[in-house]
Order: C-alpha cells, then sequence, then structure tokens
C-alpha cells in the first residue's frame, strides 16, 4: 500500500465519525440502545436521593438538646411600636446570677456573677410592681446610646429584674469631689452626650422629671447614659424642650463649679477657671435665651464632639479613686 492510499484511508475514517457524531441513531451498534442506557442513569438518581435523605437523618439525631426548657415571652414588638425588642424570661433572675454587692448609683443595682461563668459581671436593677409594667414597655422601646436601656428582663414574683449597662460612677460623684474638676474638652464630652440622650427622650415624648446629676450614669470608658427612667412621664413630642433646657443650665453649673447660683441666674462665679471667651462660658450663657433643644448643638463647645471620643476615661477613672465614700455595698 501506497503513502497516498494511507492517507485516503485516514480521511475515509474522519469522515465515518463526523457521520457517526451528525447520525447516532443510524450508526450505533444494536447492544446501545437508548433504553438499555437510561437504566443505571434512574437507579444512580434513586441511590443519590436515598443517600442524601439518609444523610439528612443522620445528621437530625445527632442534636442532642438537654437541660430543662426555658420559658420565653417577646412582647409584641409591633403593637408596642419597639425598634429593638426586650427579652423576657418568666423566673427568678437569682437561678442563674449570685448577687456579689449591691451599689446605689442613679438607684439601687445589684452586681452580679453568672454562676455558670463567674468572671461574667452584670449588672440587675429591680423594680417592683408599681413600675414593672411601665419599665417593661420603656426599656422595649428605648434603644439610644445616652440612655439607659436593657436587653433582657426577668419576671419573677411580682418584680422585674432588668439587666442594664454596667455604668460604675454617676456625675453626683464628679460634683462631691472638691479638688476634681472637668477640662473644657471633658465638659464638653458630657454635655454633647447628655444633650444628645435629652433630644432623644424629648422626640419619643418622654419628659424625666428627676434629671439631675445623681440620675445621670457615668462610665469608666467615658461613656454617659442618663437612668432613673421610671421618672419620666409622657408627654407630646417637643413639649419638654424648656424643662430640659433649664435642667440642663443646672446640672452644667454644677460640673463646672460644683453648685447652682442661688439666685436662679446661669452662670459660673470662678471666671479665671472659665474665661468669659471660653466656649464652656459661652455653651452656658446660650442656656440662658436657647428656646430649643437643638439650637444649642450649635454652640462651638457642643460641635466638638467629633474630637472628644475618649476624652472622660482619665477623668472617670480618677473620680473612681476619689469618690469611694459614695459606694455602699451590701455583702
Amino acid at each position: 500500500m501506497s503513502k497516498q492510499d494511507k492517507h485516503c484511508t485516514a480521511l475515509d475514517f474522519k469522515s465515518y465519525q463526523e457521520r457517526l457524531a451528525n447520525n447516532p441513531s443510524r450508526e450505533a451498534p444494536l447492544s446501545k440502545q437508548p433504553h438499555q442506557l437510561d437504566t443505571p442513569t434512574q437507579l444512580d438518581s434513586s441511590s443519590n436521593s436515598k443517600k442524601r435523605k439518609t444523610s439528612s437523618r443522620s445528621e437530625h439525631t445527632r442534636k442532642v438538646v438537654s437541660g430543662g426548657p426555658k420559658r420565653l415571652v417577646l412582647p409584641q414588638v409591633c403593637e408596642e411600636g419597639t425598634s429593638r425588642g426586650l427579652i423576657v424570661r418568666e423566673e427568678s433572675p437569682w437561678d442563674t446570677y449570685r448577687r456579689t454587692l449591691r451599689c446605689n448609683l442613679a438607684g439601687e443595682v445589684f452586681i452580679t456573677a453568672r454562676r455558670s461563668r463567674p468572671s461574667q459581671v452584670v449588672a440587675i436593677r429591680e423594680y417592683t410592681k408599681g413600675d414593672m409594667t411601665k419599665m417593661r414597655r420603656l426599656f422595649g422601646i428605648l434603644d439610644h446610646d445616652n440612655v439607659l436601656t436593657a436587653r433582657e428582663c426577668f419576671v419573677n414574683e411580682g418584680c422585674m429584674y432588668a439587666l442594664v449597662n454596667d455604668l460604675q460612677l454617676t456625675l453626683e460623684q464628679l460634683v462631691g469631689c472638691r479638688s476634681l474638676y472637668p477640662t473644657e474638652a471633658e465638659l464638653a464630652s458630657m454635655v454633647w452626650q447628655i444633650l444628645d440622650g435629652l433630644c432623644y427622650l424629648n422626640e419619643i415624648g418622654l419628659e424625666h422629671e428627676s434629671l439631675t446629676c445623681r440620675n445621670i450614669l457615668l462610665g469608666l470608658d467615658g461613656v454617659i447614659k442618663i437612668a432613673s427612667l421610671e421618672m419620666c412621664v409622657e408627654c407630646l413630642p417637643g413639649q419638654a424642650q424648656n424643662v430640659y433646657i433649664k435642667k440642663l443650665a443646672s446640672i452644667t453649673m454644677e460640673i463646672m463649679q460644683k453648685y447652682v447660683k442661688d439666685d436662679g441666674m446661669v452662670g459660673v462665679d470662678d471666671v479665671d477657671r472659665w474665661p468669659v471667651d471660653s466656649d464652656a462660658f459661652g455653651f452656658l450663657s446660650a442656656l440662658s435665651i436657647a428656646k430649643s433643644i437643638d439650637s444649642l448643638k450649635e454652640q462651638p463647645l457642643v460641635r466638638k464632639k467629633n474630637q472628644l471620643e475618649g476624652e472622660l476615661i482619665l477623668l472617670a477613672r480618677s473620680i473612681l479613686v476619689s469618690a469611694r465614700m459614695f459606694y455602699s455595698y451590701e455583702r
């Protein structure tokens, strides 16, 4: 056979493959009929399905739940108009937590440790029957960085126990430290946090009837929160502005000079510590003529807020060291 014949044979084989691809039914052998090829495909599908079901059942049976069931009652979020919700447990908190000490910080608070994890410390506030319904509703709707909040609570024997933010100080303790005065930057940090919390309460229609330094908490991380919320009453949104402006003036004077002026005027006596051209003095002067809370946000002292992160940390630690006489512990 010549090289030319071999070349033609190769071309014929290629042509045969092309015809086979274009017309498989005509060229396929009888031993490979379509109905014979379908059977194993169906079996494989059935087998895979069984494997998936078996695997699903085996994974499910491996989950083990131990311990008694927890009785959880979630509030009607839509009816209450809540944006965050409050987990309510109908059981005693002392089954889960152990009381280590009791403090008077904007009201009575228990410092507790989880029984199963003693290193985890939690602050719990108790509300009796008179305030229980009100505080359960408030904690269900309040959600602001500068207002005391609760993530869950326990209801047991006519009382409610709320797990709240653990803040170790109040502004009253700062006022009580006669030798400790804030810098203007520290004052600015306190003022804008209090102002922000008051704006929030005013917007949702709550008036705090006992807004004093005693009822404003300060954490060691420099965060301020308005507390004693059982003292709040409902009002129309925006109605409490004048009340809040007057109370903020008293709080600011106490922070700046440890007392409020007797004649009801707004101002400070020590102009060496707080010069008349300072932003602190300017803010205090603005409080005497302000018509709205929002207008106070435009004051130079308050507008420094973006530069004040962490300003109160050192001050808070100094207060903790200097003001131990304000704590009342009960083991």
